[in-house]
């Protein structure tokens, strides 16, 4: 992998080659295919892979294809034609879930998923959906958990608590995974989510996001009513999603093309930015602005006025962080950082926090066990299967981690160094604090829970 600028050119992550062929392709101004049309089968292949891991075959399937492989073109048109069907069973699905939490006396809205359109991605069918997300509120979240087990919804094996949901639940069933991500008789998983923003695992305070849920609305989509965020904190729930998503080193990529598609296709909506700007704090609107300042970076989307001033206002640090480290979240895609650790560390407003923050960088995180899925997946993919004893291989995993993460933290520590050199945004004593937790955390192996999420 080597630098590839994207976008307006301030970013220049270390992508490969196929992938930023992919960007360029995905620029909502200035789309260029040049660079797709000259990969190779063998670079188309691994294009593919990664979009399917991405969710980002569906956007790449709406590009202008002249010049595409023949092979290609048929392979993105047999996803869009198996996502259409597949939504259809999302659809009955959800019908079924919300008539069971209605008759238990549930309130709830969906988040993401289907509500993303027409918005966010013009047709639900042209979007990758594998979970119903659902939120309600705490006190409801046994009886939600209780009236979809009436209809034979039981938590998947090896699922875990999240930061905002309870394990993921299905119904058992016979299908089997036969390597179509957009099969349309994979079964549809649902995610009981119990809160909209976790401040005990952000660390980050945002306490209007309370009133997020008083502000809900019902929407319609075709034939089907549900739930949703009023439509500015829709926009605030997906941008500080993207926001926990960086910092947390998950992939983000598809949520930053659809926040960039509604940037640029609702710049001119002064209306909707008029209520945008007086429902939420200067603070909300701060953070949202660094996600809204990936997605014009990433995707060379247009902004309105009013965000283009909350972006020029971000604090220095945090526009330092953009222009030297807005490409990491590609990165880690490919390759292990915690550079969204430090665009956290530059959002948090104490000493505590801060040391809280580091501690989640440095310090041991629980483990997989022997047998948890993480053992086999690296980056999303599975690893090759093998005859290898089970303890062998959970004894490379730890050790690949431990090796992944050790490169990491230094990555982490010099790069913060040198943003606190171009900043001094932080004090000496809070760098000499990072030091030194450093040095007395690496030398036993660590394992970090965003690595283990790669």
């Amino acid at each position: 992998m080597r630098p590839f600028p994207i976008g307006n050119g301030t970013v220049s992550p270390r992508i490969p080659r196929e992938v930023a062929a992919l960007l360029d392709a995905l620029q909502l101004e200035g789309s260029n295919t040049e660079a797709l049309l000259a990969l190779d089968d063998a670079g188309w292949g691994r294009l593919l892979e990664f979009c399917d891991l991405a969710h980002v075959a569906l956007p790449l399937s709406q590009v202008d294809n002249s010049g595409f492989p023949e092979w290609v073109v048929r392979r993105l048109e047999r996803n869009v034609s198996d996502n259409a069907r597949r939504f259809e069973r999302v659809r009955a699905a959800y019908v079924e879930a919300a008539a069971s939490m209605a008759h238990a006396g549930v309130p709830n809205l969906v988040l993401k998923g289907f509500t993303q359109a027409p918005d966010y991605v013009s047709d639900p069918r042209l979007r990758m959906q594998s979970d119903i997300d659902i939120y309600c509120p705490e006190r409801h979240v046994v009886a939600a958990q209780s009236a979809l087990a009436k209809l034979g919804y039981r938590p998947v094996e090896g699922s875990d608590f999240h930061a905002d949901h309870l394990p993921t639940l299905s119904r058992p069933g016979t299908w089997k995974w036969r390597g179509n991500a957009y099969d349309p008789e994979m079964p549809p998983s649902i995610e009981v989510h119990f809160c909209l923003w976790n401040q005990r695992v952000s660390l980050l305070d945002v306490p209007e996001m309370q009133h997020f849920w008083e502000r809900r609305v019902m929407r319609r989509l075709g034939n089907m009513e549900f739930g949703a965020l009023h439509p500015v904190d829709h926009l605030g729930y997906l941008a500080l999603h993207i926001l926990r998503g960086v910092m947390s080193g998950d992939w983000v990529i598809h949520h930053v093309h659809e926040l960039a598609t509604f940037l640029h296709n609702r710049t001119r909506d002064v209306e909707f930015w008029s209520q945008w700007h007086e429902m939420h704090s200067a603070n909300l609107r701060g953070m949202e602005a660094v996600a809204f300042s990936l997605a014009r970076n990433w995707f060379s989307c247009a902004l309105p006025e009013v965000v283009r001033v909350e972006v020029e206002r971000l604090p220095p640090g945090q526009k330092r962080w953009l222009r030297r480290f807005g490409g990491a979240p590609l990165e880690v895609m490919f390759r292990h950082n915690k550079d969204g650790r430090l665009l956290q560390l530059l959002l948090t407003r104490s000493r505590t926090t801060r040391q809280s923050v580091l501690r989640k960088v440095i310090l041991p995180a629980r483990v997989p066990g022997l047998n948890a899925p993480a053992v086999r997946i690296r980056y999303r993919r599975a690893t090759p299967a093998t005859n290898k004893h089970r303890f062998l291989l959970y004894a490379q995993f730890i050790a690949r981690t431990a090796y992944a993460n050790a490169t990491a933290n230094i990555s982490f520590l010099m790069h913060g160094v040198s943003l606190w050199v171009s900043t001094r945004a932080l004090s000496t004593q809070f760098w000499l604090f990072l030091a030194a937790c450093f040095f007395l955390t690496s030398g036993p192996p660590f394992i970090s829970s965003s690595s283990i999420s790669s």
